[in-house]
């Protein structure tokens, strides 16, 4: 059965983001709920569902921010000296300390780098170093 668009809750016209904050007041009731269940191992189950929940009540946040996702250039600093420069799209900038992963393998912002381009200083490139994380 389809929902009726005058059943979907509206957050300041936009019904995305009321969706989000109706799903993670659901949540958070079920969360608290967590200790009435009798059963010990239910408990893990439903606390793993709750979680995606929220999950994906963030994911309908981003979404309904109309952020459109930026492509941003990393260099890989490796412990014996060697780097390597990789880009990725991410819908916000990370910031110093932040970890992004590349190929499964947390990566933690160290900070902003500029390098000069070639024959022209004028519009330097701009990467964020990243070493691996602890």
């Amino acid at each position: 059965m389809r929902q009726r668009d005058a059943d979907l809750v509206n957050v300041e016209g936009n019904t995305v983001l009321g969706n989000a904050e109706a799903l993670e007041r659901l949540a958070a009731q079920g969360r608290d709920h967590l200790s009435d269940l009798s059963a010990d191992e239910e408990r893990p189950r439903r606390r793993a569902a709750i979680d995606g929940f929220f999950k994906y009540a963030q994911l309908l946040r981003e979404a309904a921010s109309g952020a459109r996702p930026a492509r941003y250039s990393f260099k890989l600093e490796f412990p014996d000296g060697r780097w390597d420069l990789l880009e990725q799209e991410l819908p916000t900038e990370p910031r110093v300390g932040d970890l992004v992963w590349f190929d499964g393998e947390p990566w933690q912002i160290l900070g902003h780098e500029t390098v000069a381009r070639r024959p022209s200083a004028s519009n330097p490139h701009q990467f964020l170093a990243c070493a691996p994380a602890a």
